[in-house]
């Protein structure tokens, strides 16, 4: 897979040497922010929810704010590797393009994100959008496509269908969107989307057939996705973007093939919010940035079932970032700091049937009580890039400080959540990461780097510390690759 993935980057790569220069491109000398790169990310987890990381019926939240494979440093390896708000705003302002990032989580798995979209006009006031997405990471393994069709009734309104290709029948989705303004006028766009909407009649079929999936449900109460942004124009110097969506409360009974008297019922709803304010000057960028994020789900056995667990969760993140860029001459100074908390709080009124079937817990618990957890946490990541980057150079470089800082409640409920996650908490992760850039031309770029580890950890594998060991020295490599027109 890797193989692959690489010789597809490298196949493109070389084709960008030969586009022309005077395609159409924007000089950011003043970049701006988006918010789209991290709310189209959490529409992945909603809309191709069978590709999520331990699939449609994961029981530990929809966003995976930790799954059970990542190593500690996990979230400072996508912070480092990933697309910064300023590349997802180029990608937003772009028709046409390709862009990918691959870095190394642990000895033998890379992080992988990649993206394509291209648009084709095929009529006067019709276009077809292709967007093709794949990532494969602890939180999820999707490679998808999404096809719209956008109708333009005149300059400033448009509509349009879109529609999700996934190889899991009852987890395909279709949408219909709307959008007054433009993306330098301002624009609001609102979009619904009828989540898994052919899920019953595949279920229906399916055991007409005797040919039933090993588990499959059906709603009683049917997901929607409403979706609402509003981005602002430029308004002496100060532009905003407001984003919201509410995944509507699922029902659905859940038969496993395998346990056919276990039948239980599940229910869920899902909601996220986010706003972002940035000024532009002459050489630089600053701005504010708030994100929540909300999951609840809970399962109790359905009418004369004999299925003994019954409990939930709830997750809720809330986020605020400020972030400054500005250039003199040929040097770049760029700064992001977040401060976060973290919720993650189960219930259960069963526990003692819960931890007997979960692996994990019979082997950490050792104090039922600290069952069922809530746990709290304050966490804080800093990035601080200083770039060399002469205008008109094929190459640059960059030194940039990353930091991930965790501050867990100790209170027994949160705690307890050490019995789930045994090899990801840590107070203290931070690397020094340098960055060479060549860019081929004002449309594409290759980034390649390597971190220095600053925290001395001596940390391998799963729950086992090497006490002997010396700390670690380097923290990963990674590669990240643009190509726009």
């Amino acid at each position: 897979m890797i193989y692959r993935h690489t010789r597809a980057i490298l196949f493109v790569l070389m084709a960008s040497i030969h586009l022309p220069d005077l395609l159409h491109a924007q000089h950011y000398d003043s970049p701006r922010a988006t918010l789209h790169g991290w709310e189209n990310q959490l529409r992945m987890f909603i809309l191709d929810r069978s590709n999520n990381q331990g699939g449609f019926y994961y029981d530990r939240g929809l966003f995976r704010m930790h799954t059970q494979d990542m190593p500690m440093e996990y979230e400072l390896d996508i912070f480092t590797y990933g697309f910064s708000y300023f590349d997802d705003y180029r990608w937003l302002d772009s028709d046409n393009g390709f862009r990918s990032f691959f870095g190394s989580l642990n000895t033998p798995v890379f992080a992988l994100k990649s993206e394509f979209k291209n648009r084709i006009d095929v009529s006067t006031n019709g276009e077809l959008n292709i967007l093709g997405y794949q990532q494969e990471d602890m939180r999820a393994r999707r490679g998808l496509f999404i096809l719209s069709y956008r109708y333009k009734i005149n300059p400033l309104h448009s509509a349009g269908v879109r529609h999700i290709l996934v190889n899991r029948k009852t987890d395909i989705d279709s949408s219909l969107f709307y959008q007054f303004g433009n993306l330098e006028q301002g624009r609001i766009t609102t979009e619904v989307t009828l989540l898994d909407w052919a899920n019953n009649m595949v279920t229906g079929l399916s055991a007409e057939r005797q040919a039933q999936f090993d588990i499959l449900h059906t709603y009683s109460r049917r997901p929607n996705l409403y979706t609402v942004k509003l981005e602002s124009p430029v308004i002496r110097r100060f532009r905003g973007e407001m984003m919201a969506g509410v995944q509507t409360r699922l029902k659905a009974e859940v038969t496993q093939t395998d346990l056919p008297n276990e039948n239980f019922l599940l229910d869920e709803w899902v909601n996220y919010q986010a706003a972002l304010i940035e000024t532009n000057f002459t050489g630089g960028t600053a701005g504010l940035i708030y994100q929540r994020t909300f999951a609840r789900m809970q399962r109790e056995p359905a009418m004369e079932s004999l299925y003994e667990l019954e409990y939930g969760n709830r997750q809720i993140q809330q986020r605020g970032g400020i972030f400054f860029m500005y250039r003199w001459q040929n040097i770049r100074i760029e700064q992001w700091f977040w401060i976060e908390r973290n919720r993650d709080q189960q219930f259960d009124k069963n526990p003692d049937a819960y931890v007997a079937q979960d692996s994990y817990v019979r082997l950490y618990d050792t104090e039922p009580h600290l069952y069922p957890f809530d746990y709290n946490e304050i966490r804080r990541f800093n990035k601080t890039r200083l770039s060399y980057d002469p205008p008109g150079r094929r190459l640059s470089a960059y030194l940039e400080h990353n930091g991930d800082w965790r501050t867990p409640s100790m209170e027994d409920p949160s705690i307890g959540y050490r019995n789930y996650y045994p090899n990801h908490i840590a107070a203290r992760n931070e690397r020094l990461t340098l960055g060479i850039h060549y860019h081929f031309n004002k449309h594409s770029s290759l980034t390649i780097g390597s971190s220095l580890d600053l925290d001395g950890d001596r940390y391998t594998g799963f729950d086992t510390r090497r006490e002997n060991a010396k700390p670690a020295v380097f923290d990963g490599g990674f590669a990240r690759f643009h190509l726009l027109w």
